[in-house]
């Protein structure tokens, strides 16, 4: 499977048709008639990319009860409307009207790809919603000059320079390639890789395959003739680790390091040896290692059984789009708009964030592990910020 936005975990179960019903919970003591502000997930939960998906629902409905839980609404409650895009770009775009005809609706979440959040982008800003982007890290989607949209994870240029600051600090004598393919994802985070490596003046460069016609071997022979000791593989698991294997065949010898399309069990599984004791990135913090968020983590896992990258980022949306409205006591779109252009931090399960003018984090961040036969150890974050310890 094509990797759409960055690397999810568990699978969750399948959801069908257009658009599930708005939901909240209401709990003892609180009284019924209270309004409701819903938050509208607009993602894939249907087809093979549905799993995904219902995990950014599951993120999202946790925060919402959570919020309506513990916080004691006195004024409303707070809702989930789903809407499933079925990685169709047109209904993807249409979702938005369908959800801008529910008068409760003030805020969007989605959508899982990047197609389909580049195809909703301007239904999004016509109906006037402030929209959270959870998984998607094409740089694309903040190079349209939308101010309604705001994205969580470091935008793939920028997770690849990070990777390139963090990961190469401290060795002398490097002599770097990044190698990515030319399909959905992984060019812009090779070009991060170079442009940060050079910057800080050491010698890189970056290999482009075409996806369709590489054969491993042939492209590792391409590779061993630049000489590197530090090979980047900007990419997928599948696509790319077969030529990490075919350059340990022909003997490289030297360290690999791997972008976010590696962080899952199929690195694990398979390239484990081969990719042993090299970085992998995430935008998945160690959950585990953030002080602020216990309670919060205790209070999820229980409704989710497991935290995965997409259901925690769904959460954090979630989180992010409250907090804006309570802020400035936001009640409709034009209102929580505002006050997420107002600017201001917003701690989140994820991450503390706050906004550049184009909607991504003003401090992004990246995660490293390490990889080995036991799976992911955490290593260091890219920025040291003081979120995690």
């Amino acid at each position: 499977m094509k990797r759409r936005g960055f690397i999810a975990a568990a699978a969750a179960t399948a959801a069908g048709g257009l658009a599930l019903p708005a939901r909240a919970q209401i709990f003892p003591g609180q009284q019924q008639y209270l309004p409701q502000l819903t938050i509208a997930v607009n993602v894939t939960l249907s087809g093979p990319l549905q799993k995904y998906g219902q995990e950014v629902v599951k993120g999202v409905q946790a925060a919402v009860d959570e919020q309506n839980r513990f916080n004691a609404p006195i004024s409303h409650v707070w809702g989930l409307r789903s809407l499933d895009d079925r990685n169709d770009p047109a209904l993807a775009g249409a979702n938005a009207n369908v959800a801008a005809a529910d008068f409760n609706v003030i805020g969007m979440i989605g959508n899982l790809t990047g197609p389909m959040t580049l195809a909703a982008l301007s239904r999004y800003a016509n109906v006037g919603f402030a929209v959270i982007v959870p998984t998607v890290t094409a740089d694309a989607v903040t190079k349209r000059g939308y101010h309604n949209v705001y994205r969580l994870p470091a935008k793939d240029s920028t997770a690849g320079r990070l990777f390139a600051s963090a990961a190469l600090e401290g060795k002398h004598g490097v002599n770097a390639v990044a190698v990515s393919f030319d399909g959905d994802y992984g060019s812009d985070v090779a070009s991060g890789f170079v442009d940060r490596a050079k910057t800080e003046h050491r010698a890189a460069q970056a290999l482009l395959f075409p996806l369709r016609s590489t054969d491993p071997a042939e492209a590792a022979r391409t590779v061993l003739d630049r000489s590197p000791n530090y090979v980047f593989l900007a990419g997928k698991t599948a696509e790319l680790g077969p030529i990490a294997q075919a350059l340990r065949t022909a003997g490289y010898t030297g360290e690999f390091g791997a972008s976010d399309g590696f962080y899952n069990s199929d690195t694990i599984a398979t390239y484990a040896k081969t990719l042993d004791g090299g970085y992998i990135a995430s935008p998945m913090p160690p959950i585990d290692r953030i002080p602020s968020a216990v309670q919060l983590v205790t209070d999820f896992e229980r409704e989710v059984s497991q935290i995965t990258t997409q259901s925690a980022f769904g959460y954090a949306a979630a989180q992010l789009l409250i907090a804006a409205a309570h802020r400035n006591n936001a009640t409709t779109r034009q209102s929580l708009l505002f006050s997420l252009q107002s600017g201001g931090t917003f701690t989140t399960l994820v991450g503390q964030f706050a906004f550049n003018i184009s909607g991504d984090p003003l401090i992004p961040n990246i995660y490293l592990y390490t990889v080995s036969g036991d799976g992911f150890k955490f290593a260091r974050p890219a920025v040291r910020t003081g979120f995690v310890f």
